[in-house]
């Protein structure tokens, strides 16, 4: 009798989370006992029907410093660094409210969901984000294209980020409310954690945010202890730490400038076979470098030209650097 009862608040929980989210998203669910629970896919392609799958041409703007410029190119890596990165230490407890998640979620999301924030790259021409993000024209903006299909990806995310809360997420929490104030006992748990980063205040709007995202990207403590690195931060208001990881830029292992027939001389980027299928692949395209970044305009085609030597030697692709400085 208890085992039929249990099946039936297990039906009856089903039936109000696939009201508020599509049954694509949903990677498993079940019970123990009396608890329910749910849990989102791992696989982008669950999120195609959802607002969580960027749908637009996959070509961005991120701004950054000359000094992460070189080690982006240097290392041939972007960084993507977990929630604790962030400056408004608030910022991811307003959108973990509005999702009824857990302090236990919040502070496993804050740990390992890791982000790279950017913008559409027709924004390159926003003079607030320059002022802001270029930190008053004094840093870059790179461009970059991701150019394999996202439907592929495994534990990735793209999505532009929100400033209001979908009508969705209160009605699904009242349902549940219900549902545990009708079934004394009953407990629910439904993991969102991972779309907390694409939900933000109206007063960030301007941001025109997009990110890409990824929710626990490693299956081992040894994993984590080898992948992840660790930075401390010193500014008010800010975690003293915070870690994050390299997604490797794509590289064209058949240009003359990486392969070499030496193997210690060789720099072809050594991935698995499925690394860009299951990992987005990026391609940086362009480089503009901000009108305050200490670069005189009379030493920037030397500068240009060195550094465009050293894309071509570290990624073996020609790009399309701007020779002169924006703003």
């Amino acid at each position: 009798m208890k085992e039929e009862y249990l099946d039936k608040l297990w039906n009856e929980f089903k039936s109000i989370v696939e009201r508020h989210i599509p049954s694509t998203m949903i990677e498993s669910n079940g019970y123990s006992g009396s608890r329910f629970d749910a849990k989102l896919s791992n696989k982008n392609r669950s999120f195609l029907d959802s607002d969580y799958y960027y749908q637009k041409d996959k070509k961005f703007v991120h701004w950054t410093n000359i000094q992460n410029l070189m080690s982006i190119l240097n290392y041939r890596e972007l960084r993507f660094y977990n929630l604790h990165n962030s400056s408004d230490e608030n910022e991811f407890k307003y959108a973990a409210q509005k999702f009824d998640i857990t302090n236990e979620i919040i502070d496993y999301s804050k740990n390992y969901l890791y982000t790279l924030s950017f913008c559409e790259s027709k924004e390159i021409n926003n003079p607030d984000l320059w002022t802001e993000y270029g930190k008053n024209y004094s840093g870059v903006a790179l461009e970059f294209e991701i150019v394999n299909d996202p439907k592929q990806w495994e534990n990735y995310m793209l999505s532009q980020v929100y400033y209001e809360i979908p009508a969705y997420i209160p009605a699904l929490k009242n349902e549940l409310e219900d549902f545990r104030k009708k079934h004394p006992g009953a407990t629910t748990e439904i993991d969102l954690g991972k779309l907390i980063a694409f939900h933000k205040r109206k007063e960030f709007s301007k941001e025109l945010e997009i990110r890409l995202s990824t929710y626990f990207p490693f299956t081992t403590a040894q994993e984590i202890e080898k992948f992840c690195n660790t930075e401390f931060r010193f500014e008010k208001n800010r975690a003293r730490e915070t870690n994050y990881f390299g997604l490797k830029l794509w590289v064209n292992n058949e240009s003359p400038f990486v392969r070499d027939n030496q193997p210690e001389l060789d720099k072809s980027l050594k991935v698995e076979d499925d690394y860009f299928v299951s990992n987005p692949k990026i391609k940086i395209t362009n480089i503009h470098f901000g009108k305050n970044c200490g670069i005189t305009n009379q030493e920037f085609l030397k500068f240009w030209t060195t550094l465009n030597k050293i894309v071509r030697h570290k990624l073996g692709y020609e790009i399309e650097i701007e020779p002169n400085l924006f703003g």
